[in-house]
């Protein structure tokens, strides 16, 4: 391979990192605001939430959590969120977020959150 030829490859795949790069940095994390439901696996209990997203931080609450109904903060990082209770305990769970779907563990449960009247 000349020398020129490989300088040309270097070249162009250098360009394309800085592209992609640039692409992947241009993709914003997911908006969570809006009222979610969710229950979990086995239909035990039942979730409401409802979020407001300023930047990556989260403010809201949420019910039927029993004991747990309250304030709920939290820091969207990429597709998780982390989530914060008011009830002062240490759990900060991150949960994944999928388009109009969020799901994990909550409270040692797994649990599957579905926006409601947003679409996909």
């Amino acid at each position: 391979m000349t020398h020129l030829l490989k300088r040309t490859l270097l070249l162009s795949l250098g360009l394309s990192l800085v592209v992609l790069a640039g692409y992947a940095s241009a993709q914003s994390a997911p908006d969570v605001t809006g009222t979610w439901v969710g229950s979990t696996v086995r239909g035990a209990a039942t979730y409401t939430m409802v979020l407001q997203q300023t930047g990556n931080k989260v403010t809201g609450t949420i019910v039927g959590a029993g004991t747990d109904d309250g304030r709920v903060d939290g820091i969207v990082n990429g597709n998780t969120i982390r989530l914060w209770f008011d009830q002062k305990t240490d759990e900060t769970p991150a949960l994944n977020i999928k388009g109009n779907e969020i799901s994990g563990m909550l409270s040692g449960t797994e649990i599957t959150f579905r926006r409601v009247g947003k679409s996909s």
